[in-house]
C-alpha cells in the first residue's frame, strides 16, 4: 500500500537553527512518535526502530535511514528509509524530501513530501485507516518539532553527533486506543460528510 503525504508548517525559529535540527536525524527521531535512533553507521546512514500501535495491532519495525541529498545552500534534503517488521509480517519503505525557506516575517517555512509503501499487517487495515494514521503521525511530528525548536539550543552539545552505538530507551508507540478512536471518528465524519454532499 502506497501513501503520499505533504506537509507545510511555519516556525518562528530562524532558518539556520531549523536546518541544523532538521539535518540531524538523531534530533528528528525524537519528534517521530514511537521512533528511536539506535546506531550511527556513518555520517549519512543511521539505524533505528519505530513502533506503531492502532487499536489491538502493534507493529514494530527495525530499519535504516540514509541521507541521499543534503544541500545546506538551498536548504533541501532527501532521505530514504526502509524497515522490516521484527515479527517478519511485513515491511515498509519511505522517501522524504524537505525544503526550508525564510518568510518575509523572518519565520521559517518547512515544506515536506513523504512517500511511504507498507506491506503486511498495517496494509491490511485499508488505505482509509492508514491515511488517517499517517496524517495523525504527521500532526504529532509537527507539534513535537515546533516544541523542540522553541527550547533553548544555546548548548553546542545539543547538535553534537551521536556515538556509534546509542543506548536504546523504550520508545512510546503512537497512539494506541486514543489513536484508534480518532481514526474511527475521522472516518465516520468523512463518510457522513460525503453523503450529505451527494
Amino acid at each position: 500500500m502506497a501513501l503520499r503525504n505533504e506537509m507545510t508548517f511555519q516556525t518562528a525559529a530562524p532558518i539556520d537553527k531549523v536546518w541544523a535540527f532538521l539535518s540531524d536525524p538523531c534530533q528528528v527521531a525524537t519528534c517521530v512518535p514511537g521512533a528511536q535512533m539506535t546506531e550511527k553507521v556513518d555520517d549519512m546512514t543511521y539505524r533505528g526502530s519505530i513502533s506503531v500501535k492502532v487499536g489491538p495491532a502493534v507493529t514494530d519495525y527495525d530499519g535504516e535511514a540514509q541521507i541521499v541529498r543534503l544541500d545546506g545552500q538551498r536548504y533541501e534534503m532527501e532521505i530514504l528509509g526502509k524497515g522490516r517488521d521484527v515479527r517478519g509480517k511485513g515491511s515498509a519503505s519511505m522517501r522524504m524530501t524537505a525544503k526550508l525557506r525564510t518568510l518575509p516575517t523572518g519565520a521559517t517555512e518547512v515544506a515536506g513530501v513523504s512517500e511511504v509503501n507498507v506491506v503486511g499487517i498495517l496494509a491490511q487495515m485499508g488505505s482509509r485507516v492508514m491515511s488517517e494514521v499517517s496524517n495523525i503521525m504527521l500532526e504529532q511530528f509537527t507539534r513535537n518539532f515546533q516544541e523542540k525548536l522553541q527550547q533553548d539550543f544555546t548548548s553546542a552539545a545539543t547538535f553534537s553527533s551521536v556515538p556509534a552505538a546509542v543506548p536504546a530507551s523504550p520508545a512510546k508507540p503512537i497512539g494506541g486506543l486514543s489513536l484508534a478512536a480518532k481514526v474511527f471518528w475521522t472516518t465516520i465524519v468523512g463518510l457522513f460528510g460525503r453523503k450529505s454532499k451527494s
